[in-house]
């Protein structure tokens, strides 16, 4: 199919961006992911929703024009809003009222974002990512042969000048951080464009790649000079502010607590955990430090033992080999030990590779990302950020520091077995095909997040690694990490927390090396309300657990635990709750 001018597009999306009739809640369902898939292009394409009515979605890229695309995206929701408002949950089942609760809450989050948040307007890492993906995706994921996947490239090369052009109409001003990720990760794509997919194209489309290509470029060297330009909107301008961040914040956590109440449960558990840690590391320092007669202060004790354990790390050239090996280890270890956790998903289909260059603005370290939902036997890719070579050697050490033999363990559990990738196998599992879909794209934060984490204990616990002190100490440091994520991401946006006071909190106090924390201060002004979900998903995995095993008594299994409420899907937790019962 040929590309369509995005004015084309814009018409031809109005026919999908109202509701319609429905016959049964299932068929409500389906119109409102195949609707929201249609009006974004480059999601559908991850999804596996290639085609819809007579357009090829995998050709096209949204339609961020103004006022024709962003209007439609306002009425797309809105629309949706009121017609999701006017269906009588107590006609539904349990099942289908969390899937309502689910529809209803992504709604007000994109009017959200679009009406009050606007970052259409002000973030130009939105569009730099959204080309990256859209590029991207039909590089990696086999859904169709590498011709056909790569005329789709090449459609999409040739829309890349007029959703640059929208772009930088819509773009006024910046905070300074937005706009030099912006512009890293716009390097990102062009070096994508000139690197991989120029080397993968297939003979016959050579030339008319490298056509689109010097064209695309073009345009994207022109909106980085654009974003370099654009009006400086001051230091302070990416924290988001009281209201918005409330708002947002009751959306993202599905109303398990208010930013309040997580505030005071994070530095609450901050200092419990601390003294978890000085309790088991207090044997360890004996070993390490047979002589030393050190004052009993948290700091000091902790600091020493982490500091022998940070020394255990491998090279800068070794660092993808050993995560390879880490992988290997954790699929073993699962399979050898599924009563204690889940059975392996049946799928092999899990690939460690680099992170793409224009994602590595938020991913310093690495990410997951999932198969697509309607095509779950395609690839899924743990994403591990390579260490630059033109890094100094004390950047290099520090980042090898951070992620020594247990810090690597505890990623690759975490972004992969048994954390996000058996997780979103588990949900690859899930009927009827439009629950499976909207659970797996419009999912929520808290129970995918929390999971990783909760995973991640549950795994140690089962023995892995020898549960030695080791390992317990540097989940206790990532707990931390995920408590300090919960307090900066709070204190950033609505109580003007400094850099020094992040820091102080990062390095002193959750015992972070200087690169990570460096990165988490980076990440922290990019994102909003998702560096909480890690701890309050924990949490609630913690508390359903607890509260299962008290209903259950003696008859309780973790493994049936766990895949039961693998096999729901990411609903909020409050809902997976009502699965069990409680």
């Amino acid at each position: 199919m040929r590309l369509q001018p995005l004015v084309i597009v814009a018409i031809a999306l109005a026919s999908c961006s109202s509701p319609r009739p429905h016959k049964d809640f299932d068929s409500l369902t389906r119109d409102f992911i195949e609707t929201t898939l249609a009006l974004s292009p480059v999601a559908a394409t991850s999804a596996g929703y290639h085609k819809h009515g007579d357009r090829q979605l995998d050709t096209l890229l949204d339609d961020y024009s103004y006022p024709a695309g962003i209007g439609r995206q306002e009425q797309h929701w809105k629309g949706w809003r009121k017609t999701l408002g006017g269906v009588n949950a107590a006609r539904l089942d349990a099942e289908s009222r969390a899937d309502l609760e689910l529809m209803k809450s992504q709604a007000e989050l994109a009017i959200l974002e679009l009406d009050g948040i606007r970052n259409w307007q002000r973030n130009p890492t939105l569009y730099v990512e959204l080309i990256g993906n859209a590029l991207f995706t039909p590089y990696s994921v086999e859904y169709a042969p590498a011709a056909e996947r790569y005329r789709h490239i090449i459609a999409r090369l040739k829309a890349v000048p007029a959703f640059c052009e929208a772009a930088k109409g819509n773009l006024k001003s910046a905070p300074a951080v937005w706009k030099g990720v912006a512009k890293e990760e716009n390097d990102g794509n062009i070096a994508l464009i000139h690197g991989a997919l120029a080397a993968g194209a297939p003979a016959e489309l050579k030339a008319e790649y490298e056509a689109a290509a010097k064209t695309a470029v073009a345009a994207l060297e022109g909106l980085s000079g654009q974003i370099a330009g654009l009006k400086d909107e001051g230091d302070e301008a990416w924290r988001l502010g009281a209201e918005l961040y409330e708002a947002k914040f009751k959306l993202a956590m599905g109303g398990t607590r208010t930013p309040r109440e997580a505030l005071e449960e994070a530095e609450a558990d901050l200092k419990a955990i601390r003294r978890r840690m000085f309790e088991v590391s207090l044997p360890l320092h004996k070993k390490f430090h047979p002589t030393h007669r050190c004052p009993v202060d948290v700091n000091w004790i902790v600091g020493e033992v982490m500091e022998k354990l940070a020394q255990r790390h491998v090279s800068r050239e070794a660092y993808f080999g050993e995560a390879r090996k880490t992988l290997d280890e954790t699929r073993a270890f699962m399979a050898a030990n599924a009563d204690k956790l889940a059975a392996m998903p049946p799928r092999d289909n899990l690939k460690l590779i680099e992170t793409p260059e224009f994602m590595r603005g938020i991913y310093s370290t690495g990410g997951f990302n999932p198969a697509p939902p309607l095509e779950p036997g395609l690839g899924a890719f743990y994403w591990l950020t390579p260490i630059p070579k033109e890094w100094p050697k004390e950047r290099v050490e520090s980042k090898l520091r951070e992620y020594n033999e247990y810090g690597l363990r505890i990623l690759t559990i975490h972004e992969a077995i048994p954390g996000h990738y058996v997780q979103f196998e588990y949900a690859a599992s899930v009927e009827p095909g439009p629950r499976r879909l909207l659970r797996s794209i419009f999912g929520s934060g808290v129970y995918v997040e929390g999971w990783a984490v909760y995973a991640t204990e549950a795994m140690i616990e089962a023995g892995y690694h020898g549960n030695s002190p080791e390992m317990q100490l540097t989940f206790m440091k990532q707990l931390l990490r995920a408590i300090a994520n919960t307090i900066l991401d709070i204190r950033l946006h609505t109580a003007k927390m400094t850099r020094e006071e992040a820091m102080e909190l990062m390095v002193k106090r959750t015992f972070q090396e200087n690169e990570e924390a460096e990165a988490k201060w980076r990440r922290a002004r990019l994102s909003v309300c998702q560096l909480p979900t890690y701890y309050a998903g924990y949490k609630e995995w913690k508390r359903l657990r607890a509260d299962v095993e008290a209903k259950e008594k003696g008859a309780f299994s973790a493994q049936a635990f766990h895949e039961k409420a693998l096999k729901a899907g990411a609903l909020p937790m409050n809902q997976i709750r009502g699965l069990f019962g409680l």
